[in-house]
């Protein structure tokens, strides 16, 4: 019964996948979304087949009075499917709603925590995001900060119910991960102490998910510089997400 069900799945993903995306959403990426200029042909087409798809099965709901419009579904689908470009995927199989506020946004949950939240990302959803930054992120391919990158490379990493900076991938490079990241993640956290100037940002030294979160953020905005600095980081980033974004036409 699982077979028949994932296998019929399979064949609506691949018939939606195949649909021509419709001419304003495709105009909504290529205003909005500036990576989408740098990539090669094929990619930019295997973007838009997989934007049909997510917009197909994900749920945007507003908050804080915004009202979602196609421009702002489309705009964060975009950004999202980056990170499913060139490998198999399901999804984001756990996310079924994306939660958008017009701007920043304080979480009711977090007493804890003052100040106004940009994103955030839950084991099995929802994802939260504020519009303004996520615009903001989109429009400017080069900065090294987006949000949308950022809260969906969570959703990756917590795909195996747990946000720990080490989503899945094949066990036979497991100790290799390991060991760059934990290497890389320790140099941060010096930088970060001593508040020395560092080409990833601090906030990824917070604890292993988040610096996962942050070097993709780099990864797909600033991967030249990124492969200079940090070359056996950015090999093992280039290894899980199958891409090779230096060889695209950004810095």
């Amino acid at each position: 019964m699982f077979y028949w069900i994932r296998n019929r799945r399979l064949k609506k993903r691949q018939k939606i996948y195949k649909l021509p995306t419709p001419g304003p959403w495709v105009d909504y990426i290529k205003n909005n979304v500036a990576i989408y200029h740098f990539l090669p042909q094929p990619l930019q087409q295997e973007l838009l087949g997989h934007v049909n798809v997510f917009l197909a099965e994900k749920y945007f709901s507003g908050h804080a009075g915004l009202e979602v419009t196609d421009e702002m579904r489309v705009t964060i689908a975009a950004q999202a499917c980056l990170l499913l470009l060139n490998r198999k995927t399901n999804y984001y199989p756990h996310l079924k709603t994306i939660m958008i506020y017009p701007a920043g946004f304080k979480n009711p949950n977090h007493h804890d925590k003052p100040g106004h939240h940009l994103g955030e990302s839950w084991v099995r959803g929802p994802v939260i995001l504020s519009w303004n930054d996520s615009i903001h992120g989109a429009r400017n391919a080069k900065d090294g900060t987006n949000v949308v990158i950022h809260e969906f490379a969570h959703q990756l990493d917590q795909a195996d119910g747990a946000g720990d900076g080490r989503p899945w991938f094949d066990s036979a490079h497991i100790k290799t991960w390991g060991k760059v990241m934990s290497k890389e993640f320790k140099s941060l956290i010096i930088k970060a102490k001593l508040n020395k100037r560092s080409f990833l940002d601090h906030y990824g030294a917070t604890n292993p998910a988040e610096f996962f979160a942050v070097s993709s953020e780099h990864f797909f905005e600033q991967p030249k510089t990124f492969k200079r600095k940090h070359p056996e980081l950015y090999q093992i980033l280039s290894g899980y997400y199958r891409l090779d974004p230096s060889s695209w036409l950004i810095k």
